[in-house]
């Protein structure tokens, strides 16, 4: 059947409504008398009509029995309502209208244009109509003809008035038609989306549960069913405290606030939950909850890092991870959790050895990107002509040798994370300008590629020189520099944190005696002269001693030992370091020491520049 009917209400409209329903293939016409239309409507909505049409009380009667059907009511031209009038006014000019709200608004309007005595009342039912009439009849005021649709007819029978059918013309009906194909239109596309929706709803993971303003519930989905063991149609119009007495979904219809993120316990199963008001026309109507079992989560969380771990892009130390009990460590550590919470750029400072990346990696954990990938890249491992291909990728055909399938830039694979650029101060000039755009746009072009990728990508840079020196020598940029030095930190050498020497080395210990399956031990003579020991490796060369000292030890790492290993490396007593050097190294030293590592402070001890104790420290 047609997706459009217009129950016609009497035989006039009837040939009508056929007569121009023929230029529309979306619309068929049937009789429906008023004690039958209801009948008919209820019909057609069973063979899939979406949207019917007729008029007056016959219209009425459809938009109540029939509601899930959408209903076009016909309205009556102001031509039809002339012409019906001229007619009515050869009996005389005392005209009485009978009929729907819409046509009797319209003839209140034309009333008093016309020379007649018109009187118009809006009736429901049949009964209504025969009222009024009675008490005009009763009153002794003359009526020459009532006018109106099938109901008017008959009260005018029973009366023995003489009656003129309202007529409803071509333009009227086509008018109604027109509306009728628009919200058919409509219909079916909030039907389309109805199902997508419900498809979602259906096959998504996640379970959904919405309730309205009452707490009843209107939604609940099959993800829902599945993780809290609980059947739709055993909750569906249910109070939603009933069956989950610790949901904040009424909070959230209360206060109109959303809360996120929330573990519960439904059963023995522990879900997340994220709950949102629901608000139409600035009112809360209700309240919508999507959550997910947390051992889920888990799950998936296990796989995406099982992924980056695939790739290497993961990193592996926590700002706990980093040993040491100094003032100077601790105050570094303090401000790497500060700098975590933010998405700045930060520039790490400090000797070769020191433990930047392991400060890069902490802050990355600590910060809310510690799912997404961690990408390290050394500048100074990368030959200029490539560093170009290796950060901002390329498209299949760039270059002689490039691969078929192109290649993806670290820049794109930490999408989400973070990328760390270590020895950023060997990356060529030339290049300088091309990343200085990168940092500044956050979007990336690959070689051979017209297209731009945007990035969301925290970045932390590293150096082991003074980059001012190299702005200076002409060797980097400075507007590169200002724009990577928006947070920035200095790691301390080993020498500047003695007190935490020991607390490594024994660390480093642990490691290599399961490495090598051995149980070795270290006098406490030994661990002084490590102190003593300058250290120009810093944690690195530390490091490398403790593996070569537990290869060499039998049971224990004695001073003996410990002096004979180190005099194969830089010691502190170097011959090539005159005895007033060596002082001027001492002193500076002790005083750093008692500063607890504060170099502003050490330098007003010393009498110099904090330039120039920087200076002294990376030449001794």
């Amino acid at each position: 059947m047609k997706p459009i009917l217009i129950v016609a209400p009497n035989s006039d409209i009837l040939k009508i409504s056929k007569r121009v329903a023929k230029k529309y293939k979306e619309v068929s016409v049937q009789l429906g008398l008023i004690d039958k239309a209801v009948e008919v409507a209820k019909k057609a909505e069973h063979m899939g009509v979406e949207v019917l049409i007729s008029r007056g009380i016959t219209a009425k009667i459809l938009k109540e029995e029939v509601p899930s059907v959408a209903l076009v009511e016909m309205i009556v031209s102001s031509y039809d309502i002339f012409s019906t009038i001229a007619l009515a006014k050869k009996y005389g000019k005392n005209i009485v209208v009978l009929g729907f709200k819409s046509l009797v608004e319209e003839v209140q309007q034309i009333g008093p244009i016309l020379d007649i005595n018109l009187k118009a009342y809006h009736i429901e039912h049949e009964e209504e109509g025969e009222s009024y009439i009675k008490k005009i009849i009763a009153s002794g005021e003359k009526i020459d003809s009532i006018l109106g649709g099938t109901v008017a007819e008959n009260i005018a029978s029973k009366f023995g008035i003489h009656t003129v059918h309202l007529e409803t013309g071509e333009a009227a009906i086509e008018k109604s038609i027109k509306e009728a194909v628009r919200i058919l239109e409509v219909s079916r596309k909030e039907k389309e989306k109805a199902e997508q929706f419900k498809a979602i709803l259906n096959h998504i993971n996640q379970g959904v549960i919405s309730i309205n303003k009452e707490g009843k519930v209107t939604t609940f989905n099959p993800g829902a069913e599945k993780i809290t063991g609980i059947i739709e149609k055993d909750i569906l119009g249910k109070d939603i405290i009933n069956f989950m007495s610790n949901t904040k979904l009424i909070d959230v219809v209360k206060t109109g606030m959303p809360i996120l993120s929330q573990l519960h316990n439904i059963g023995k199963t522990e879900i997340l939950t994220n709950d949102i008001p629901i608000i139409v026309d600035d009112k809360v109507v209700g309240a919508v909850s999507t959550f997910e079992a947390a051992a889920k989560i888990q799950e998936y969380e296990q796989k995406i890092r099982s992924n980056l771990r695939d790739k290497g892009y993961i990193a592996k130390y926590n700002l706990s991870d980093i040993i040491g009990e100094s003032e100077i460590i601790q105050n570094i550590k303090k401000k790497s959790l500060k700098y975590a919470v933010t998405d700045s750029t930060v520039l790490i400072v400090g000797e070769s050895g020191t433990g930047k990346e392991m400060f890069a990696q902490g802050i990355h954990l600590s910060s809310k990107r510690k799912n997404g990938p961690f990408v390290a890249l050394n500048c100074g491992a990368i030959p200029g002509n490539l560093i170009e291909s290796e950060l901002f990728g390329y498209e299949e055909g760039a270059f002689t040798g490039a691969s078929r399938k192109g290649k993806m830039g670290l820049f794109t694979e930490a999408h989400g994370g973070t990328i760390f650029l270590d020895e950023i101060g060997e990356l060529p000039i030339e290049f300088q300008a091309r990343l200085l755009r990168v940092i500044q746009e956050r979007e990336v072009r690959p070689l051979g590629s017209n297209k731009v990728i945007p990035i969301d990508v925290r970045i932390i840079a590293a150096a082991n020189k003074d980059l001012l020196k190299e702005i200076e020598k002409g060797n980097f940029r400075s507007d590169l520099y200002y724009r990577l030095n928006i947070l920035s930190m200095r790691v301390p050498t080993l020498m500047e944190r003695r007190e935490d020497i020991g607390i490594i080395f024994k660390h480093f210990l642990k490691l290599m005696c399961s490495r090598f399956n051995k149980v070795v031990k270290i006098s406490e003579k030994a661990i002084n002269i490590l102190k003593e020991y300058n250290w120009p490796g810093n944690i690195r060369e530390l490091e490398n001693i403790t593996e070569r000292l537990v290869v060499l030890a039998e049971d224990e790492i004695t001073d003996e030992l410990v002096k004979e290993e180190l005099g194969d490396f830089i010691h502190y007593k170097d011959e090539k370091v005159s005895s007033l050097e060596y002082l001027k190294q001492n002193q500076i030293l002790k005083v750093l020491s008692e500063c607890k590592g504060n170099q502003t402070l050490a330098a007003q001890k010393l009498g110099i520049s904090r330039t120039h104790l920087w200076r002294l420290l990376k030449k001794y």
